[in-house]
C-alpha cells in the first residue's frame, strides 16, 4: 500500500491483524476505550443497531467520548456476481483510500457528502483483507427513495419542485468539480430539511466514484441516465404503492435546473431526450 495516499491529518495505528487509519482530530477526541471499540469491530456481530445509509446496511456506534455524536460503520463488499462468491473478502487494498480521497475532495469543494473518520482494515492472508469505513452520521435525513414513498404527506408534494431543483444543482456541482458517481442511485441521495423551508442535499457512497480534471458531456449524460434508470426501476417496483408521482415534466424540471445558465450543457438535454 502506498502510504502517501493517506492524508497527513490521518494517523495509522496497529493492533494484531487490525490496522486503524483515523483522522487525528478524532484520535485526540476518543478515549482509549473508544479506540479499542474501533479495533474490536470485527469481534462484535450485534445486528440490533443496524441502520441504512444509502443502499448499504450500516452499524451505528455511540461513543462515550463524543457525547451526542454518532458514527456509522459500513462494510466493504464486492458487488454483482463476485459479491455472491467473495462477499467481503477484498484484495485491491487501495479501494477504501480512493473513496477517502474523493470524499475529501468533495468536502474541500463544499459538496455535501460523507465525512470519513476512520478506515478499519483486517488482514486475512496474503493480499486478502476485510475493511470497514467509519463515518460521521448525517442526521435528520431521508433518502430519495423513502421520500418518494411518503406520498401521504401533502407538504412533500408541495415542495417537490424545490427538491428536484436542489437535487439537480447538487449533482451539477458534483460534476463541475470533476467527480463521477459510478452508483448514482435514489438511495445514495439524502435530503436534509434545514428548518427554514429549504433543503440540503447529500450525495453519499462514493466507493466506486472517480475524480477527473473535468467531466465531459458524455459522462454527465451517462451519470444522469444512471439515476434515471434507478428512478424507473423504483416506479415499476412501487406501482402498487402510494408513492409520490414523478412525471416526465418533473424530469424536464430536473434537467433545466441541472443546466441552469450553462448553455454548453444544453447538449446533455438534447442527448437525454433522444434516449
Amino acid at each position: 500500500m502506498k502510504k502517501e495516499i493517506l492524508p497527513a491529518y490521518f494517523s495509522t495505528l496497529n493492533k494484531g491483524k487490525i490496522t486503524l487509519y483515523i483522522r487525528k482530530e478524532y484520535e485526540e477526541k476518543l478515549s482509549k476505550q473508544d479506540i479499542n471499540i474501533l479495533f474490536d469491530l470485527y469481534k462484535n456481530s450485534d445486528e440490533s443497531n443496524t441502520v441504512y445509509h444509502g443502499r448499504s446496511p450500516c452499524k451505528s456506534l455511540l461513543m462515550d467520548s463524543l457525547e451526542n455524536e454518532v458514527l456509522v460503520v459500513r462494510d466493504y463488499w464486492h458487488g454483482g456476481f463476485f459479491g455472491k462468491i467473495l462477499r467481503d473478502y477484498l484484495w485491491q487494498r487501495l479501494r477504501p483510500f480512493r473513496e477517502l480521497s474523493v470524499c475529501e475532495i468533495a468536502n474541500e469543494r463544499h459538496i455535501l457528502t460523507t465525512e470519513i473518520i476512520a478506515i478499519v482494515m483486517k488482514n486475512i492472508v496474503g493480499p486478502l483483507y476485510k475493511c470497514k469505513l467509519v463515518s460521521k452520521e448525517i442526521t435528520d435525513t431521508v433518502d430519495l427513495m423513502e421520500l418518494l414513498l411518503r406520498s401521504d404527506k401533502n407538504s412533500l408534494l408541495a415542495r417537490k419542485r424545490q427538491i428536484i431543483s436542489e437535487v439537480a444543482k447538487a449533482i451539477k456541482e458534483m460534476h463541475d468539480v470533476g467527480i463521477y458517481h459510478a452508483d448514482l442511485h435514489l438511495k445514495n441521495i439524502l435530503i436534509q430539511p434545514t428548518g427554514n423551508g429549504t433543503f440540503k442535499v447529500y450525495i453519499i457512497d462514493l466507493d466506486k466514484s472517480r475524480q477527473f480534471g473535468e467531466i465531459g458531456l458524455n459522462r454527465r449524460r451517462k451519470n444522469i441516465l444512471r439515476l434515471d434508470r434507478s428512478l424507473e426501476k423504483f416506479k415499476r417496483n412501487a406501482s402498487d404503492r402510494k408513492a409520490l408521482p414523478v412525471t416526465n415534466t418533473d424530469k424536464m424540471r430536473f434537467l433545466r435546473a441541472y443546466i441552469g445558465t450553462d448553455s454548453e450543457s444544453k447538449e446533455t438535454l438534447k442527448s437525454y431526450l433522444k434516449t
